[in-house]
């Protein structure tokens, strides 16, 4: 397979010819480090893509890259906290910086790819593999950082992405240099701990499958920090015969597309040009680190944070067993379908609807049906609706002829140009009922929904809460439609870094 990475067309006679003494360059970076993290970010790609368009030895090139880098980390990091906390679609200030970002990294990695170019274009190659290793590493982990702008910010990535990724990784093997171990920055969170070309190919191929779209941008990052502890866990083989799919993955060597699941391949794999990405060990270290929380207690490899909230890494993991496991498959067909409809947010505006039907305290926004199953929608934003959705969050959906609020979860999201926004929601019960629950132990008064049980798919009455609300065996006070009960609460359904819903019983 020969190697056509995307990099961009170098000119012959440049205007302006690019720094590459790592002196000079970190003590002007040094000098703009003081000013705020747009303009030295701006600089910084300015003289990434300067040095991108011109000719220059694979030597100069790969010192020059290795002087901008932590800066470039640095300034990227802090970029990316204007938007891995955004609301959707991204507001200006979270969307510059994450195109900010996406350019930094793309630049970074052409860097890497033309030197290794470069190296694999000379005659002579004796002790190139030093340099090659390090300039496949560094592209590798650049193209997956780009990747991880595109996860965080709920855009589907440019399949270019996965092309490169592929063709570095077969390239490793082919020097066979892919499990040498290079030296990383201990600073660097999600790269201290992958110290491999295969470990960030594996890495940004797991972040890819554990299908960002349906998290939350905070537990986007949680996951591709929580997978450097058990990267080792996994391995790429060839293809041969499975008597299990369960963790299988098939890696098309040659394509431009993001490994799938064995189970879910038409054809039979192409021992040619295809790969196994095999996490059966990976999903074994996650069922016993989920004992280990749901013992109370922390594992012992730092793989979870001391001060990480239990119920949140819980969710986590049992949805990671899903995703790197046992492929979830879909129980019901979609069917296209047009037409409006109205959605509004969280527990206080479903609350006031419910108290209020006839003032409407909050105004719905507009959406177009994308398509419907029997347990979900998917839907369009109106270029005038509000700006607040996010993954997990509670939400309240009509149609223009109906009376009721349907009850739901966002459980993906999709962005575009041009503020184009999609989401897919869960529905859980066809309309809620507002209440107010007064906690005794902690002498504090929440707004709830009480969702109805729903015998026919054997659903329970449940409580939907303030994230805290929950503890076993709470008692709570709730009042609804003029009168009063005392409740238990026996079981957390569902955790979401916004809400809780709550099975409980009725005292008395």
């Amino acid at each position: 397979m020969a190697i056509k990475l995307n990099t961009p067309i170098l000119q012959d006679d440049p205007v302006f010819i690019a720094e590459t003494r790592p002196q000079k360059i970190q003590q002007s970076l040094s000098e703009l480090e003081v000013k705020n993290p747009a303009e030295l970010a701006s600089y910084l790609h300015d003289e990434l893509e300067t040095l991108n368009r011109q000719k220059v030895s694979a030597s100069l090139r790969l010192q020059a890259l290795e002087s901008y880098r932590p800066f470039l980390t640095n300034v990227a990091n802090t970029l990316a906290e204007d938007y891995i906390h955004s609301e959707l679609p991204l507001q200006d200030k979270a969307k510059s910086s994450a195109a900010m970002n996406e350019a930094l990294w793309l630049e970074l990695g052409y860097g890497y790819k033309l030197v290794l170019i470069d190296l694999q274009n000379q005659l002579i190659r004796l002790g190139t593999d030093k340099s090659s290793a390090l300039a496949i590493y560094r592209a590798t982990h650049a193209i997956s950082e780009h990747a991880f702008v595109y996860h965080q910010t709920y855009v589907i990535p440019p399949s270019h992405i996965w092309s490169d990724l592929h063709q570095l990784y077969y390239c490793a093997v082919q020097l066979g240099i892919h499990n040498i171990d290079i030296e990383t920055d201990k600073n660097e969170t999600n790269v201290s701990l992958l110290t491999t070309i295969e470990d960030v190919y594996k890495h940004a191929l797991l972040v890819s499958l554990a299908q960002p779209q349906q998290l939350t941008q905070l537990d986007i990052r949680l996951i591709a920090e929580y997978l450097t502890h058990y990267i080792r866990h996994t391995f790429i083989n060839a293809v041969v015969p499975l008597e299990n799919t369960s963790g299988a993955f098939v890696i098309n060597l040659d394509s431009d597309s993001p490994p799938l699941p064995y189970s879910k391949q038409k054809d039979e794999p192409n021992p040619v040009s295809d790969v196994l990405l095999q996490t059966i060990n990976l999903i074994f270290a996650i069922h016993q680190d989920l004992k280990t929380l749901q013992d109370h207690q922390l594992p012992k490899n730092n793989s979870i944070p001391a001060e990480a909230n239990r119920n949140n890494y819980i969710e986590l993991l049992t949805y990671l067993i899903k995703n790197w496991g046992i492929s979830p498959k879909r129980i019901f067909n979609r069917t296209l379908k047009n037409g409006d409809i109205e959605l509004i947010t969280g527990i206080a505006a479903l609350h006031a609807i419910d108290n209020a039907p006839n003032t409407a305290p909050a105004a719905p926004s507009h959406w177009k049906t994308l398509n419907i199953s029997p347990t979900g929608i998917a839907i369009r934003r109106h270029h005038t609706a509000e700006k607040n959705i996010s993954v997990g969050a509670l939400v309240g959906i009509k149609a223009n002829n109906e009376a009721n609020w349907e009850i739901g979860f966002i459980r993906w999201a999709n962005c575009g140009t041009r503020d184009r926004l999609d989401i897919g929601v869960q529905l859980i019960a066809p309309q809620a009922l507002g209440a107010i629950a007064h906690i005794a132990d902690n002498a504090r008064s929440e707004q709830v929904l009480m969702l109805p049980e729903i015998t026919a798919v054997k659903q329970a009455a449940t409580i939907i809460a303030p994230t805290g609300t929950y503890k076993p065996a709470r008692q709570l006070t709730i009042t609804y439609n003029n009168k009063t009960e005392q409740v238990m609460l026996t079981k957390l359904i569902e955790h979401t870094h916004l809400i809780e819903r709550i099975q409980y019983s009725i005292l008395g």
